[in-house]
């Protein structure tokens, strides 16, 4: 008799959980620097607006020692990547633990290294052109097919290797994405 599929996948995630353990990894990682709530009078870092009254833009940054920066928007995520250390001297790129962005659709906190966003859509974010973010690449198509732009991830807005502290990223100098 052949094993369902369920039963298939939970012995498969047992195995990896199990690997994970044995190789020094705690399978909880991920849930040590969950996404915060965003204080109404928090500023952006990069352009001093308020992001909590912007919750389908709102972005974090959660820092090893647990504190936070919440840029107002994707755009301005990318500008605070590319110069940590200007934005918030206490910090460095070294010290970020996760990054969250807000997923237009469901309005929910997801990894920002994990999702897809849409660049060049006639969607305005707070400020002017940005790039909405989305958990899945189906949402951010069904999202294109009405607002236009084309989809970007995050690996090619803040290129693997990248200093962010000198400026390189998904942005020129004056805060223009890059094509």
């Amino acid at each position: 008799m052949k094993t369902p599929i369920y039963l298939r996948l939970k012995h498969l995630l047992s195995a990896s959980l199990l690997a994970l353990t044995f190789a020094g990894v705690p399978a909880h990682a991920a849930d040590d620097y969950p996404a915060q709530a965003i204080p109404a009078m928090q500023r952006c870092p990069v352009c001093g607006m308020y992001p909590a009254q912007f919750p389908a833009w709102a972005t974090q940054v959660v820092f090893k020692d647990r504190s936070m920066a919440a840029p107002e928007s994707p755009a301005e995520l990318f500008r605070f990547l590319q110069d940590v250390r200007k934005y918030d001297p206490r910090h460095t790129a070294a010290d970020i633990a996760r990054i969250y962005v807000t997923d237009y659709v469901q309005h929910t906190w997801i990894d920002a290294k994990q999702a897809f966003y849409v660049e060049g859509s006639k969607q305005r974010g707070p400020m002017a052109a940005d790039l909405p973010a989305f958990a899945t690449k189906a949402a951010a198509e069904i999202f294109i097919k009405e607002s236009g732009g084309r989809i970007t991830t995050f690996d090619v807005l803040v290129p693997a290797g990248a200093n962010m502290h000198s400026g390189h990223g998904g942005h020129d100098m004056h805060g223009n994405m890059r094509h």
